[in-house]
């Protein structure tokens, strides 16, 4: 399946991200912007495959950074919600979509980092810039915060975090028994490194199956609100990702810790959101990332799983919204449909429903 289908896919059959049941892609307004596409290569040469959609006098930047097993596509939805109003940046994380991988590879957060800066040097050069991870998109962020908070209150003016976490991922039970769970941490890596032996054989066993998996995608990355159709596209976009590519990283988000990075963030917004059907990054996580930020907000979404952004772009969507707004003085050419009778509002508030705000900025208060 083509980058381009997968897209097409995305967009018809997540009717509830964007809008009314009888409103198809074909109805809506084209998106607005010029489109270009770009390799970044990375300090240890990797190539990463960068999509940049201009608007014309913007001088804001937003950049996405995906999760682990997917690509820039996932992003699509939220890309085409801001085009217009701010120049939108893409990126494939090395690994996976159309990015390298290089040899021998790099699969640490700190070089996710790495290849963060080098994007915003390529791409967002000068005015301020907005980041939005989700998942090890969002660690990324964090291995950014590491090795340049100077960039932080300088050139970049806000964060949201979705669905991620600053470590301490191999205390995570995927809502098994604990005991259970601690069997499959340990039985994981062994097994991947037995699969990573044979990859080119394993990965194209996994490729042909991947659309037949969408009941263990449902289940453990989706709360309540995806089709059928946008759960097997997630699993072939899963598939494609190599074998090696997803047991040198298991290996390195097991391990991975960037508490010490998180008071740089507390220089900027940031608003850390999560589904309280989050199996992989779960409640918790959040909430201990929330409160090691300063002044951090944290939004919870109910019913929704790890793939919020995919599950619930519209919440997502709103969520940016009102960070851009706040950081930027930035808003939608037309003002996002208010989400249960609430009125849009220049701070987050307390939502009643779809959204809990569990935590407020001090500044807020």
């Amino acid at each position: 399946m083509s980058f381009a289908e997968i897209t097409k896919v995305l967009s018809r059959h997540s009717w509830w991200m964007n809008g009314s049941p009888e409103e198809t892609r074909e109805t809506r307004v084209p998106v607005p912007g010029d489109l270009r596409t770009l390799t970044v290569t990375a300090d240890d040469g990797v190539r990463l495959h960068v999509e940049v959609r201009e608007a014309r006098g913007a001088k804001v930047t937003v950049v996405f950074c995906h999760g682990f097993l997917l690509n820039s596509t996932s992003w699509h939805l939220q890309r085409d919600a801001l085009a217009g109003r701010v120049r939108v940046v893409l990126w494939d994380l090395r690994g996976h979509g159309r990015s390298g991988w290089g040899s021998p590879p790099n699969a640490t957060i700190d070089q996710l980092g790495r290849d963060l800066f080098a994007v915003l040097k390529e791409t967002a050069p000068r005015g301020p810039v907005v980041l939005v991870g989700h998942s090890m998109g969002g660690m990324a962020i964090l291995g950014l915060a590491d090795a340049h908070p100077e960039l932080f209150g300088a050139r970049i003016v806000g964060v949201l975090l979705a669905s991620t976490s600053s470590g301490d991922l191999s205390s995570v039970t995927i809502g098994l028994p604990e005991r259970t769970a601690r069997v499959l941490h340990r039985m994981v890596p062994v097994t991947l490194s037995t699969l990573r032996h044979q990859a080119r054989l394993v990965d194209a066993a996994r490729r042909p199956l991947g659309g037949m998996s969408f009941l263990l995608t449902r289940s453990y990355l989706f709360g309540a609100h995806v089709s059928k159709q946008v759960a097997e596209v997630t699993a072939r976009l899963m598939a494609s990702v190599p074998i090696e590519v997803i047991a040198d990283f298991y290996a390195e988000l097991i391990a991975y810790d960037k508490r010490t990075a998180l008071p740089a963030l507390g220089r900027v917004p940031v608003l850390v959101m999560v589904g309280d059907r989050d199996l992989i990054t779960p409640m918790r996580h959040a909430e201990a990332l929330a409160a090691q930020i300063p002044g951090a907000d944290l939004a919870v979404i109910p019913g929704a799983g790890h793939l919020l952004t995919l599950e619930r772009a519209a919440e997502v969507n709103h969520h940016l919204w009102a960070l851009l707004r706040r950081t930027t003085g930035i808003r939608p050419t037309t003002e996002p449909t208010p989400i249960d009778g609430e009125e849009p509002a220049e701070e987050v508030r307390r939502h009643r429903r779809p959204h809990r705000l569990i935590r407020r900025r001090q500044a807020d208060r």
